[in-house]
């Protein structure tokens, strides 16, 4: 197997790894959700550990982008500027043209 190949392999299973990740956290997420909406209660009472589970959920969807952006390449990309040029012509009067 090349070495090319097998970076691409690496690359699928990375992808694959976090797409499976992100999943996870969208269902947990989700129920997390479910779950504050059902207990009814004050922001500012919110449980120090709710604030930690979301803290968590926050910080791991974070990882899963950049661990993304990292096996797709994304980053590796640089921008175009495809604004067309202008050129200044200096002395040029219409008598000229």
């Amino acid at each position: 197997m090349s070495k090319n190949n097998n970076k691409q392999n690496v690359n699928q299973k990375h992808i694959e790894f976090y797409n499976k990740a992100l999943d996870i956290l969208e269902f947990i997420l989700d129920e997390f959700s479910r779950e504050l909406t059902r207990a009814d209660i004050e922001f500012l009472e919110l449980s120090k550990n709710s604030i930690s589970v979301l803290d968590f959920l926050i910080s791991s969807i974070g990882k899963v982008q950049k661990g993304q952006r990292l096996a797709l390449g994304l980053d590796d990309e640089t921008t175009v500027n495809e604004e067309p040029e202008i050129n200044i012509v200096e002395g040029l009067t219409e008598d000229k043209i």
